[in-house]
Parts: structure tokens; C-alpha cells; sequence
């Protein structure tokens, strides 16, 4: 886990492997300790082995394991302290997953490295499996709002600027969001951005192991993808292709887990949905909520 203070500091605290706590050692540390290098943050974002932050000036680092390239340092050498990201971008927000780093520039550019498993995780528009360890544009014309990239297991979502909720990636169980295949049961996969099914105009999202949820500019919230578990919150297993909406009105911020989902509402209320093995979304009693329930 890793946080900010209101003075620019950076702390991370829990399991020190690979040294994704940055402060130059791969012990575990109970408590919250100094990212090392002396300098101030702005946000930090923590991955599966990794972790990135963005400077009060702009400038990315990350640190901890770099397989693939994911610190995006023109290497594969993982580091116990911040290394910086190479280019000289200036991020507005960067967004740390299982393999695979993106952020978005404060000119509204989206750059993505690390693995690309599957050929299109990194949005380059041509067949990327062998990965990037360098920031590598995403292809389109779209111009992006400088926090709203979402990395997820194997596909990753951002909102342009225009509002608009954009996808690329693996395409199983609809989680791109951009309908149901092409008939015969094959959900297609991305190796650029499209514009999720629906005309929705969007404010926030995020992505989940194998969903996304996000919220609209007027305050309705919207899940699509796996729904196994009710994690898309619509009443269902049933798995969706396109945006199905969950909450009318009045919704801020919505969070995705493995299999189950958040939502904060204007008022300060917190509801959930999805599986509630260990009691992972605070209800008392286990077993799946296939609708928003209050915390």
C-alpha cells in the first residue's frame, strides 16, 4: 500500500518484495515508510509488483519489479528507489497494473509499456506481444483526459476529453465494452481504442479483474464485462457487452475489485456489490449481491 501526505511525501508499507516500496531494500515494513529519493508527489498508483508515482512537477517514476519493462526505464532490472520514466513526459496521471504501465500526459496523450501478452494490450495498433520498456504512444486521434486511465488484468479504459469511455485489449466476457462480437460467439479483441456502446457521456471509470464500471457526467453509474459474481450490479450473472446502468443518479466514484464492485454517492453513502468472500465488501453476511446494498 502506498499513499501521499499533504506535504508531497510519499510512504508505502506491506510486502517489500522486488522493492515496490521504494525505499531501497526488499524487507517487509508493517508500518509506513519514506519512498526514497527526497522528492515531492503529487499521487502514487501500486500494481501487482510495482509500483509509479508522478512528482509535483510531472515527472513519472516507478520502482519494484520490471519485468517486461514495466518501470519503462529502457530496461528489465528492477529497482528498490524510484527510477525514472524515460521521454521526459509529463504525466498527469499513471496507472500501474499486473504487467503493464500507462499514463496519460498533461496534453492529453496516452502512453503505455510493459507486457502485451496477447498482442494488443498496449493500444499501439499493431500486434505489441513483445512488450515495450519504454513509454509507446497508444494509437487514434482521440485526445484524453489527463486522469482517466484504468489499467486492468488484460485490458485498460480511459475517457477522452469529449467525455467519451474508450476500450482496447482483450475482449473476453465484454469488457471493452463494445457489443457482442460478431455473432458467432467471438468477443473481439482490441489493439487500439473504441468508443464503448452507448453515447454515454462519461465523467470517471475504472476496470476491474475482468469488468468496468464508470460513471456518467450526470451522476449514473454503468458496469459491463463478467458478471459471474454480480459485480456488475444489475441484478444478474449475466455477463454484459455494452454499459448496463446500476444507480440513476447521484453517484461520484465508482471502484472495481476482482469480483466485486463499489460506489460512493453524493451523500457520503457507500454501496456494493458482487462476491462477498471474507467479507471483502463489508457486509456481514457472506455469499454474492447481484444489487447495490449500503455498507
Amino acid at each position: 500500500t502506498c499513499g501521499v501526505t499533504v506535504d508531497n511525501d510519499a510512504y508505502c508499507w506491506g510486502r517489500g518484495r522486488y522493492g515496490r516500496l521504494g525505499n531501497g531494500s526488499s524487507e517487509n515494513s508493517m508500518v509506513p515508510t519514506a519512498v526514497s529519493g527526497d522528492m515531492s508527489f503529487e499521487s502514487v498508483n501500486s500494481g501487482f509488483a510495482h509500483t509509479c508515482g508522478i512528482t509535483t512537477d510531472g515527472n513519472g517514476f516507478c520502482w519494484g519489479r520490471n519485468e517486461d519493462g514495466i518501470l519503462g526505464n529502457n530496461s528489465s532490472q528492477g529497482s528498490l528507489v524510484p527510477a525514472p520514466v524515460s521521454g521526459g513526459h509529463k504525466f498527469g496521471s499513471l496507472n500501474a497494473g499486473s504487467a503493464t504501465t500507462c499514463g496519460m500526459t498533461t496534453n492529453g496523450d496516452a502512453y503505455c509499456w510493459g507486457a502485451s501478452d496477447f498482442g494488443n494490450l498496449l493500444g499501439l495498433g499493431e500486434d505489441d506481444r513483445a512488450g515495450k520498456k519504454v513509454p509507446s504512444l497508444v494509437a487514434g486521434e482521440f485526445d484524453f483526459q489527463p486522469d482517466s486511465i484504468s489499467v486492468g488484468l488484460d485490458h485498460i479504459c480511459a475517457v477522452t476529453t469529449a467525455d467519451k469511455a474508450v476500450c482496447w485489449g482483450r475482449g473476453r466476457y465484454g469488457k471493452l465494452g463494445i457489443g457482442p462480437g460478431n455473432g458467432l460467439g467471438v468477443i473481439e479483441n482490441l489493439m487500439r481504442p473504441r468508443e464503448v456502446k452507448g453515447n454515454i457521456s462519461f465523467a470517471q471509470l475504472t476496470t476491474g479483474l475482468f469488468q468496468t464500471c464508470g460513471i456518467s457526467t450526470d451522476g449514473k453509474a454503468y458496469c459491463w464485462g463478467r458478471n459471474g459474481s454480480g459485480q456488475l450490479g444489475d441484478g444478474t450473472n449475466t455477463n454484459r457487452h455494452a454499459p448496463v446502468k446500476i444507480i440513476d443518479e447521484n453517484a461520484t466514484v465508482v471502484a472495481c475489485g476482482n469480483d466485486h464492485s463499489f460506489v460512493l454517492m453524493n451523500d457520503g453513502s457507500l454501496l456494493a456489490f458482487g462476491h462477498n468472500n471474507n467479507y471483502r465488501i463489508g457486509l456481514s453476511v457472506g455469499g454474492e449481491y447481484l444489487s447495490p446494498q449500503i455498507v
